[in-house]
């Protein structure tokens, strides 16, 4: 199973709402702005999202909105 099957849509809005209003952000730049209760399900959600196409990562790791 994909992270994008184990993550349900309602978990992919997040990350996908903090790279449209952060775009060109690192990883470890947008968990910084969350609070400790999002940080836990953020890295799972974020590759979700990620796989599904709904944000994509460039060479430098910078997350972009699609």
């Amino acid at each position: 199973m994909s992270g994008a099957e184990a993550v349900g849509p309602h978990h992919r809005r997040r990350p996908r709402a903090l790279v449209q209003r952060h775009p060109c952000r690192t990883a470890a730049e947008l968990t910084a702005l969350l609070s400790a209760a999002d940080r836990s399900m953020f890295a799972v959600a974020l590759r979700a999202t990620r796989e599904s196409c709904d944000i994509r990562v460039d060479d430098k790791g910078r997350y972009w909105p699609t």
